[in-house]
């Protein structure tokens, strides 16, 4: 069974790719066979397969400080990848999900659930793909589509090599890649829909980037 995760040459989307060897994965990433720019989204729109069970949404990408100080490049940046291109790649292959009666799996983030204070965008943005989520599966449940998001907290990757935070490297004040990859797993094989999970590590500590 083919199936579609995107941001795979690292962090959680690599450990998703690992996890998931008894499916034929096409990987989209800027390093895969199928290289994509999720910031443009002329490239995004030709993504369309044939015999898709799932897609896994799982590329990111997050500048974080005061919103006065963030790029209006960096804001269009973070929507087009965090949140128009999961929307388009979702249209674009529905159909194919519908007729296998398939799964589509969200990555978002705390932030998500909860104001983001120095990221105020990402925050936004992962919002707003979360949202998506909840309401297609209203709308496609009827299909026999799964749905579902899965909402981690600070994950220990190196998305944070370019913040000037960083989880604290205690081992119960992060996530692990591998940690969400497993529950990814349960989600596809449950035999019902696990509409929204959300995963902390029992203690919140970050340290400042160095």
């Amino acid at each position: 069974m083919k199936i579609i995760i995107t941001g795979t040459s690292s962090g959680i989307g690599k450990a998703i790719k690992e996890e998931l060897k008894e499916f034929e994965i096409i990987e989209l990433c800027r390093n895969c066979p199928y290289s994509i720019d999720f910031n443009n989204i002329k490239e995004v729109k030709k993504l369309k397969f044939k015999d898709i069970k799932g897609i896994i949404l799982n590329a990111g990408v997050g500048y974080f400080g005061q919103f006065e100080d963030i790029k209006i490049s960096q804001i269009e940046e973070m929507i087009n990848v965090n949140f128009l291109s999961p929307m388009i790649l979702v249209k674009n292959n529905l159909r194919e999900i519908k007729k296998q009666k398939g799964f589509i799996i969200t990555i978002s983030s705390t932030s998500a659930t909860h104001p983001a204070r120095l990221g105020v965008v990402y925050s936004a943005t992962k919002a707003a793909i979360r949202q998506f989520s909840k309401s297609l599966f209203e709308e496609v449940r009827k299909s026999g589509v799964k749905v579902s998001t899965i909402v981690p907290d600070l994950t220990l990757t190196n998305f944070h090599n370019k913040t000037f935070f960083r989880p604290s490297k205690d081992p119960l004040a992060h996530l692990k890649p591998e940690d969400i990859a497993k529950i990814v797993k349960d989600v596809i094989y449950s035999p019902f829909v696990i509409e929204e999970i959300i995963i902390k590590p029992q203690l919140f500590k970050i340290e400042k980037a160095t």
